[in-house]
């Protein structure tokens, strides 16, 4: 049943069209602001620093240098320039932002103060779906307001699009440029135009921008993954002596090790189009009306080729570990190498309409507004892992011949090894198995999967503000605002991995005889552990300077896929299955999520003189209701079958019940007070005080009925993901102090200092089970699921300060005089009492700490800049400090251990001169320096991923007009 409060809404619209029909009466006329013309870096900068100062709470803003010419190619990597704020990169490009450590779920990110629907399952904002140059402006908001909209833990972010009725005339921008990406050694284009045109005696205004950019990328990566453990005295898994560092015979503890290293080069093509346009209309100084729309396609795919050298299972020799007891060098025989082969990308399509109404009547201002907005997305992540053999054996001797050998038929033999070093970043490895040869390629395992994404918005809200007469309060804010919002996820996969499911039969082995004949026979039907021969033209071998800035005797040569289609029909004609990469949804792992929340509020506004400051501030209470519902499909175990391959291990195949329809609905409501002050010393010096109370609502994809169901896994690694529908929010009360100074010249300096004290928090962590079956193969035992799961608890606490400066160095003589520095600092402190309870106590691996995830230290960033007559320079270099993404990393990563990122710092170069009055040539290059990205487990030595996407370079020509 909806609340009664839920039926305010059509009343609140109903008494502002009411108003708007009496628009013809006389009216107060506002006061027009300064509109100051933003030509270059200078005044964007001082722009910037003009609205921080006298914003209604505390706040930081970028500004565009001029119409069409935001001060980076992507608007992330602008904002990582204001303080506190961080990025995180996807492919080398600006994706989302964290501010004061809070990651990119605790901020609201909103685009003209609308909800934008997402391509994510969660609330992150992707900002790689934004092109920069139809941006006007972005605000990163860190303390709250009443009159604002809920939902930031961090900072409630506004980015601004350029609005016609603030330049009257015509005003036309567009530039064209090339792209080049020096690792993939490829160009692309990027090309956008923004035209604006005011008529009606400037009361009527139309803008119209569009943006097309097309990339090619590429992405060398190294890592490791499906993390495990064994232990020293277990003979049935290595074979003594396990020695350390120093040579010494370890009989005991838990040693870790990867499943897999993997080496892989993806190419990645990306294509973005855009488009906004904007109309106005104001009939009179009182009133003025706004439709917005925005349309951005994205498309990203990338094909990956690489290796997985498999780790997994019994078989261990010539173990060597450190003194974290982790695997640093070892051999494994019998084993092939995993050719693997990817088709990862997304397309997605967003579009968004907005309509807006300002009036103002008497001492009254009221302001409606109505958006919706939707997103469509199909993220593919196909999988297909051949497996590379030794060619050199005889595979046409029979397997009773007296010279034949053990599984030479399939190409691994006992003769065969990997032998890897794992002391570097890099593992290093020493085969005989042939993984850069055409001709030693044979069938395994295959996986084709897509996602349908849809995401759903539409707000309306209404808000009247009241000016009054008092000495000290000067006006009375009230507003409404409601939004309803559904996010879905359809799975589809294929049937089956490995055999047509209609023909398939597994054999039986009833002795070791039997078991020979079958571990050397190739059965049709079937791709995995038969290693069917794959035609050698279907691959070519990597010629490319695979992560040629590391070092080490790592694979840098392998074979390479030529057709992946081709590749699917090799499969379909072996498993004699046409259809085989035909997927079907899967219910049990889909899921649709409502969310309608209804916001009231009243903020009060003040100001006043004391005898060495004038004062001005607000207080206000913000009351909301949420209720949520999550549908779709819950299963459960039913049979299992054990299966042994050779080489390979248990192998467990799965099979559950039909799934069964379920919904769960929840309710909740929160208070959030609110108070900003400010002091204005009437010499440049401000000092800023705020305390709220602010909520995140949990990720919409955490709170569905859903789970993972693996049909086909090996018996170690059962690992399943589960949401919660029935999760509160994260709740926090925050503080914040700050001294701001500005000089008549443009120079400005603060310092921040900003507490949170987080009294819910969700909590996400690996839940060891015992499924209460015990496998018989090999004398396995108990079969453990492994189980991701969230749940709430009390939170920690985020301490810290934050140093700004900006300084001309307009004192200096002649041509230095255009120079500046911008630098600022972050320093942040958190600590969770409870968050080592979450984690699942292991031998020999080292405690995440009581650090929330998201959270770097310490964060700085130095630009200088030139901004004199025709000519433009920056160079900039952000750096973040290590931080724990993962209290519990997923299966492709640290497989439940903690995961951190490496500390990282980046140089960039942006130029511009202009040519005349009207026409500007701009070069920018992105990653001067080609640095890496790193990823690790709970300590260091046990790398995850090092990637790198080089570096990116721009050159084009802009003309306005």
């Amino acid at each position: 049943m909806r609340h009664k409060c839920f039926g305010l809404l059509p009343i609140s619209m109903a008494v502002f069209a009411a108003l708007n029909s009496q628009a013809s009466l006389s009216q107060e006329t506002s006061q027009a602001s300064e509109v100051i013309q933003v030509t270059g870096i200078k005044s964007s900068l001082i722009e910037s620093m003009d609205i921080k100062k006298n914003a209604p709470s505390i706040q930081d803003s970028i500004v565009a240098e001029d119409m069409g010419k935001f001060p980076d190619q992507n608007v992330a990597e602008s904002l990582q320039r204001i303080t506190g704020v961080m990025i995180s990169r996807t492919n080398g490009e600006g994706a989302q932002i964290s501010v004061r450590g809070m990651g990119p779920k605790f901020n609201a990110v909103k685009i003209n103060n609308r909800t934008i629907a997402t391509t994510e399952r969660g609330r992150e904002f992707d900002f790689q779906a934004v092109p920069s140059e139809l941006i006007a402006g972005a605000d990163v908001i860190k303390a709250a307001r009443a009159n604002i909209a809920e939902g930031s833990l961090g900072a409630y972010v506004n980015i601004n699009t350029a609005r016609p009725l603030k330049s009257a005339g015509l005003h036309a921008a567009g530039s064209i440029q090339t792209t080049y990406n020096d690792l993939a050694d490829e160009y692309g284009h990027k090309v956008s135009g923004i035209i604006s045109n005011t008529f009606m005696q400037d009361s009527l205004g139309v803008l119209i921008g569009v943006s097309r950019q097309q990339t090619k990328n590429r992405i060398d990566a190294a890592g490791t993954t499906h993390w495990g453990s064994f232990q020293a005295d277990n003979a049935a898994w290595v074979e003594a002596p396990v020695l350390n560092e120093n040579g010494d015979t370890i009989t005991e503890g838990t040693i870790w090790y990867p499943g897999r290293a993997t080496y892989t080069l993806d190419t990645e093509e990306r294509t973005r189009t855009s488009a906004n346009a904007t109309l106005q209309w104001a009939p009179t100084d009182d009133i003025e009306h706004t439709f917005d729309f925005l349309y951005t396609e994205l498309s990203r795919q990338a094909d990956s080729n690489g290796i997985q050298v498999p780790l997994q299972g019994s078989g261990w020799q010539d173990v060597a570990i450190s003194k974290n007891y982790t695997v640093l060098e070892g051999s494994r025989y019998q084993k092939p190498i995993d050719i693997l082969m990817q088709e990862r990308g997304q397309d997605s399509e967003t579009m968004a309409f907005g309509f807006n109404s300002i009036i103002y009547q008497d001492k009254w201002k009221f302001n409606a507004d109505l958006a919706y907005s939707k997103s469509e997305a199909t993220p593919r992540g196909n999988t297909l892992v051949a497996h590379a053999i030794n060619p050199n054996y005889d595979d046409s001797l029979d397997i009773h011949d007296p010279n034949y050998i053990d599984g030479q038929i399939k190409g691994v033999t006992a003769q065969d090894y990997i032998k890897f070093n794992n002391r570097g970043d890099i593992m290093t490895i020493n085969s005989t198995v042939e993984y850069a040869n055409p001709a030693a390629i044979r069938t395994h395992w295959n996986d084709i999967q897509h996602s349908a994404l849809e995401d759903e918005v539409l707000e309306a809200k209404f808000d009247a503000s009241y000016q009054l007469d008092g000495d000290n309060i000067t006006s009375l804010d009230i507003g409404i605002a409601y939004t309803d919002r559904e996010k879905s996820k359809s799975v589809y996969k294929i049937n089956h991995g490995c055999y047509n499911t209609d023909l398939w039969q597994e054999p039986v082995a009833n002795n070791e005889a039997e078991q020979y004949e079958i571990d050397n026979t190739q059965y049709p039907y079937n791709t995995c552990g038969q290693r069917w021969d794959l035609a050698d033209d279907l691959f070519a071998v990597n010629n490319a300077d695979f992560l040629a800035d590391e070092s080490g005797d790592f694979p840098r040569d392998f074979v390479l896929l030529k057709d992946f289609n081709a590749y699917k029909q090799a499969i379909a004609d072996i498993r004699n299955e046409p259809d085989w990469t035909k997927e079907t949804l899967r219910p049990a792992e889909s899921v649709a999520n409502t969310e309608e929340t209804l916001a009231l509020y009243s903020q009060v506004n003040f100001e006043g003189e004391a005898q060495f400051f004038s004062w001005s501030g607000n207080a206000g209470l913000r009351y909301v209701e949420t209720k949520t519902s999550s549908t779709g499909h819950r299963q459960f175990r039913d049979t299992i079958n054990e299966i042994y391959e050779q080489n390979e291990g248990v192998i467990l195949e799965i099979d559950y019940t039909a799934p069964e329809a379920t919904t769960v609905e929840k309710e909740y409501d929160h208070l959030l007070p609110s108070i900003n002050l400010a002091a204005d010393f009437h010499n440049g010096w401000f000092v800023k005080l705020a305390a709220a109370k602010v909520i995140t609502r949990p990720a919409l994809e955490d709170t569905g009925v859903n789970s993972t169901y693996p049909t086909r896994i090996r018996a170690d690694q059962y690992n399943t993901k589960s949401g919660n529908p029935e999760l509160a929010p994260y709740e926090a009360t925050q503080y914040d102090l700050a001294f701001e100074y500005y000089a008549d010249n443009g120079d400005a300096y603060s310092v921040g200092l900003f507490y949170k004290d987080i009294g819910t928090y969700i909590s996400q962590k690996t839940v060891k089970k015992d499924t209460g079956y015990n496998i018989q193969l090999e004398n396995w035992g108990t079969f453990y699921e492994f189980s991701e799961e969230q749940s709430n608890r009390s939170g920690g606490e985020v301490s810290g300060i934050e140093i700004a400066a900006l300084h001309y160095f307009d004192y200096l003589p002649g041509w230095l005089d255009g120079l500046g520095l911008q630098a600022n600092y972050t320093y942040t402190n958190t600590e969770d009492k409870e968050a080592q309870a979450d984690e699942l106590a292991r031998e020999n691996v080292l405690s995440a700490g009581s650090g929330l995830e998201g959270f770097s230290k310490t964060a700085y960033n130095l630009i200088a800049f030139y901004d004199k007559d025709a000519f433009q320079a920056r160079l900039a270099y952000n750096w973040r400090d290590d931080y724990l993404k993962y209290r519990s990393g997923p299966v492709i990563g640290s497989n439940g251990l903690p995961q951190h990122v490496e500390a990282y710092g980046q140089f960039d170069f942006s130029t511009s001169y202009e040519l005349t009055e009207n026409f500007t040539i701009r070069a920018e290059a992105i990653n001067l320096t080609n640095e890496n990205i790193l990823e690790y487990a709970d300590v260091r030595e046990r790398m995850t991923m090092l990637q790198y996407s080089g570096r990116r370079f721009q050159l084009g020509l802009t003309a306005k007009f």
